[in-house]
């Protein structure tokens, strides 16, 4: 029986909806707000040219009476013309603040639903018994997590909207309102594995060249032994995993010089051999499950909500948490309480 995504798609949609708004009509706002402030200036300009050439025909108090009051209406002029372009510049920004909240929701809802369909069909193909009841459970997970950071999305947008408002009768820079991933991927999150491309800030980081971990189906660990992978795929893979030693983690993170997540590191290290796997942990249980007594460098284990690899000599390489770097420890099956789904091999 085929798994229906709708309702586990409802939470993330509903999020979407309270992001939908008549931008052609704000744009139109901001257009003729714009055309006002342009008018009022070039009124203030003109009126502040005519005076000055009519108070050479005053003489006296009437003369000094008449450039105070025209100074007062070129400087209300001037105010209504700034108010005019900072009310535009708060609509436009409001606009594409929206928007943006709007596309990152829709990434969301594009990367729940394509890991979602993946385990969909591998349940869908199973012959086991039990593969449909825990995929809808992996699946009401990831909806709820993914959910969470659309709703997050949303709250942001709205806490910069609320901003934007206050800073109406300021002189706040354009863009500043704006500017980054609007949700709490903007800031890194759990363990996770959430997918994305956001990166951390700062200059990239420098890695030793790959042959410094071996060649071939060898391998050489930091602490100086060396070990052997199962295929030359999985050695290419463990190689590259721990070339990211010391690379910040990053929540959603893919990008191997500046910032990765658990399940980012897991995927790019397999895409140098050639392989390409899924994007989150939980999706991650591709290729042969070995029993654990069998585990091989190269091997995924996976957890729920993490993935870590092993490396060989009873350790493995992983991108742990938000404050932490990628690291090799020793091989565990338990982590912060989540389930364990086994270990994976995907270059068999």
């Amino acid at each position: 029986m085929a798994i229906d995504l709708a309702p586990y798609e409802a939470p993330i949609k509903e999020a979407e909806q309270k992001l939908e708004a008549d931008t052609g009509a704000a744009s139109q706002a901001q257009a003729d707000l714009t055309s006002l402030a342009q008018s009022l200036t070039g009124y203030s300009t003109q009126h502040a040219g005519d005076a000055g050439r009519l108070q050479g025909n005053w003489i006296g108090d009437r003369g000094d009476l008449f450039g105070v009051r025209a100074k007062e209406h070129t400087e209300a002029l001037d105010e209504a013309a700034a108010w005019a372009g900072r009310t535009a510049q708060t609509i436009g920004d409001a606009t594409s603040l929206v928007q943006q909240a709007e596309q990152e929701v829709e990434k969301l809802l594009r990367e729940f639903d394509a890991d979602a369909r993946t385990l969909a069909d591998a349940a869908a193909a199973s012959k086991d018994p039990g593969a449909e009841q825990q995929a809808r459970a992996v699946i009401a997970g990831m909806s709820a997590r993914y959910a969470k950071e659309a709703a997050d999305v949303v709250d942001a947008a709205k806490g910069r909207l609320s901003q934007l408002t206050s800073n109406m009768g300021g002189t706040a820079p354009s863009g500043s309102t704006s500017s980054g991933p609007i949700g709490s991927r903007a800031s890194g999150g759990g363990g996770g594995g959430g997918g994305g491309t956001h990166a951390s800030s700062g200059p990239p980081m420098t890695f030793p060249p790959s042959d410094q971990y071996g060649s071939g189906t060898q391998i050489k660990l930091p602490g100086g032994q060396t070990v052997n992978a199962p295929n030359e795929r999985a050695a290419i893979a463990v190689r590259a995993a721990l070339s990211r030693l010391g690379l910040p983690y990053v929540w959603g993170g893919t990008d191997p010089n500046r910032g990765m997540d658990c399940s980012g590191l897991t995927q790019w290290a397999y895409g140098q051999a050639g392989i390409k796997i899924p994007r989150t942990a939980a999706t991650q249980t591709v290729g042969q499950k070995v029993d654990i007594g069998q585990i091989q460098p190269g091997d995924l284990v996976i957890w729920s909500g993490h993935v870590a690899m092993y490396v060989g000599n009873g350790q493995m390489v992983e991108e742990p948490h938000t404050g932490s770097v990628c690291h090799v420890v020793p091989l565990r099956t338990s982590n912060a309480g989540e389930p364990f789904y086994g270990v994976f091999r995907p270059s068999a």
